[in-house]
């Protein structure tokens, strides 16, 4: 009877044992959890994407992440209280998406001595807004002005003056492309009209003073430009001029040309660095900045006859040209 009792007893100690330690590897594992934020400066698919992809690509992983979402709204004030929150949130990691993210997370470790890991994407020149240091590493925008004007050229040879409409306020890289632009339509004997604005509301007004001599609307990839969209659309539509975006999802939008790379894939190339720093114990600073390398010219073919633009005459099979409707 006592030998029952004891293999009993036993029996019930290694159960309740098995349950101690079965907690305490569960909140070993929730404990063990890395903790990630995303700083967005405002809504938009192009920006969606790149979250997207960051988080696709760390849920693949065997390690656990929790991934939080910061969104400034286009509002400067918001992005940096968001900044001062995740840098209180003890985040293992800072994905940073565009110049003005990129920037006050950047300044702000700087100023607190903040030895949090922070990689980037969407930002053009990290040498130019002097972003190295040994806490950072990032995936940089990638542009080839020179042949998406050429593609462009090639779609509508009439071209004799392209309006740039563009945020100046952006940072200096916008100011770069503006030049190289202007560079590049010098060489081709094609005039370039620049509309400088600070606000979606102002597209309407300073736009259309132009459109009667402009052959095409070329944007960049700036949230203000982006998020006048649809008044660009009715202005370019009125006229019969294409919108040039230099950006896809301002295809998808309506503009009828749009170059530019796969946003997703931005995404995924940043979390790869986090992966990298976070699984493998790299030091940003080791990490090389990269670039995706492919860009595409996509075709509204949907917006064709509202926005001026003919494909009868060229064979586009042989370049790098998608279609969409």
């Amino acid at each position: 009877m006592n030998y029952i009792k004891l293999i009993i007893s036993t029996t019930m100690l290694l159960v309740i044992s098995a349950l101690v330690f079965s907690r305490k590897v569960s909140r070993t594992n929730f404990n063990m959890q890395k903790k990630v934020a995303i700083l967005e400066p405002a809504i938009h698919p192009a920006i969606d994407e790149i979250s997207q992809g960051v988080i696709d690509t760390l849920n693949a992983s065997t390690q656990t992440y929790q991934i939080k979402r910061y969104n400034a709204n286009g509002n400067r004030i918001l992005m940096n209280a968001l900044a001062h929150e995740i840098k209180e949130s003890n985040c293992d990691l800072i994905v940073t998406i565009g110049v003005g993210c990129t920037l006050i997370v950047k300044e702000l470790r700087s100023k607190y001595n903040c030895t949090i890991p922070q990689v980037f994407t969407a930002v053009d020149d990290p040498l130019v807004l002097s972003l190295a240091d040994n806490a950072i590493t990032g995936v940089t925008e990638k542009t080839d002005y020179l042949n998406q004007i050429q593609l462009l050229l090639l779609i509508k040879p009439s071209i004799k003056t392209v309006a740039l409409v563009y945020d100046p306020s952006h940072g200096s890289g916008l100011e770069k492309d503006k030049n190289e632009i202007e560079s590049i339509l010098k060489n081709k004997k094609i005039r370039l009209q620049v509309i400088e604005i600070q606000s979606p509301s102002e597209i309407q007004q300073k736009v259309s003073l132009f459109m009667e001599s402009a052959d095409a609307v070329l944007i960049l990839k700036d949230n203000t430009t982006v998020s006048g969209l649809d008044s660009l659309l009715t202005l370019c539509k009125r006229y019969q001029i294409p919108l040039v975006a230099s950006d896809l999802n301002s295809g998808n939008k309506g503009a009828v040309l749009s170059y530019g790379i796969k946003e997703y894939d931005s995404g995924v190339e940043a979390a790869k660095k986090a992966l990298l720093i976070l699984e493998h114990n790299k030091m940003p600073n080791n990490i090389p900045v990269s670039a995706v390398e492919t860009l595409i010219m996509q075709v509204n073919t949907s917006q064709q006859s509202t926005q001026g633009i003919t494909l009868d005459h060229i064979d586009l099979t042989a370049l790098p040209v998608t279609f969409i409707n």
